[in-house]
C-alpha cells in the first residue's frame, strides 16, 4: 500500500515536472518535489485575483457565506504542514519561512505559511504567463 502510494507520488511529479508554473513557485518556495503543490498548482483557478482566491479557500471570513472548496483548503493546509516541519527540521527552505515558523506560534504559523504559499502560486502564475506573453508578442 504505501509503495503505491510512492508510486502514485512520483508519477504526479513527473506529469507536472514540465510545467512551468509549478517548477516557478517549487523554486520560489525553496521545494525540490511536492505532490501537494503540484495538485494546487493543476487545481486552483490561478487566473483569478488574489482576493477571490482567498474568498475560494475560505480565508476571508463570510465571504461566499461559509462556502468555500473544502478540498483545495485541506491540499494548500497540508503543504503549510510539510513546510512547517522542514523549517522545525531546518531543511532547505525560505529564509521568509524561517521567520515566520521562528516568531509565531503553531497554529498561525501554518496560516501565514498558507497565505504565503497562495501567494507565491499566483505570483508563479503571473511571472510564467507574462513571460509567455512577451515571447509571444517578439516573436520568439
Amino acid at each position: 500500500m504505501e509503495k503505491d502510494k510512492k508510486e502514485v507520488a512520483k508519477k504526479i511529479i513527473e506529469i507536472l515536472s514540465n510545467d512551468t508554473i509549478y517548477r516557478k513557485a517549487c523554486r520560489m518556495l525553496g521545494v525540490k518535489d511536492s505532490v501537494e503543490l503540484a495538485i494546487l498548482t493543476m487545481e486552483l483557478p490561478l487566473h483569478l485575483p488574489i482576493t477571490r482566491l482567498k474568498g475560494l479557500l475560505g480565508y476571508t471570513p463570510d465571504k461566499n457565506k461559509g462556502r468555500y472548496n473544502h478540498n483545495l483548503r485541506g491540499h494548500i493546509s497540508r503543504f503549510a504542514v510539510i513546510l512547517y516541519v522542514n523549517t522545525k527540521k531546518h531543511m532547505n527552505v525560505l529564509e521568509k519561512a524561517v521567520e515566520i515558523v521562528e516568531h509565531l506560534p503553531r497554529e498561525k504559523a501554518i496560516y501565514r505559511l498558507e497565505l504565503m504559499t497562495l501567494k507565491t502560486l499566483r505570483k508563479a502564475y503571473l511571472l510564467t504567463t507574462n513571460n509567455q506573453i512577451s515571447n509571444n508578442s517578439t516573436g520568439r
